[in-house]
């Protein structure tokens, strides 16, 4: 039977989505604010639905993010990440002057 994931990186994912959720909210509002008027009704049309678009596409990742963190949220360990905690997301960090 399987026990759930691993806690520690239960919870270094979970501070990824964090971090991804706050990442996609910034992009959202940066796209919002790049709003321009063109002057013309058509151009204006396609590029207010164009960034509409992106802003709902940001939107819609930041949800099924949340969705993940709250699903996974009963596997985390409390507290921070260890640094260099291998993550699902992450590879540990290579030592001094070895590339990967």
């Amino acid at each position: 039977m399987p026990t759930g994931p691993d806690p520690l990186r239960a919870r270094a994912a979970a501070s990824r989505l964090d971090a991804l959720r706050d990442t996609l909210a910034e992009a959202e509002d940066d796209v919002l604010a790049s709003l321009v008027v063109t002057g013309e009704p058509r151009p204006q049309r396609v590029l207010d639905d164009w960034l509409d678009q992106v802003a709902d596409t940001l939107r819609a990742l930041g949800e099924a993010a949340d969705e993940v963190a709250v699903t996974l949220a009963p596997h985390a360990a409390p507290g921070p990440v260890p640094p260099g905690a291998a993550t699902p997301l992450t590879r540990p960090s290579a030592p001094h002057g070895v590339e990967r």
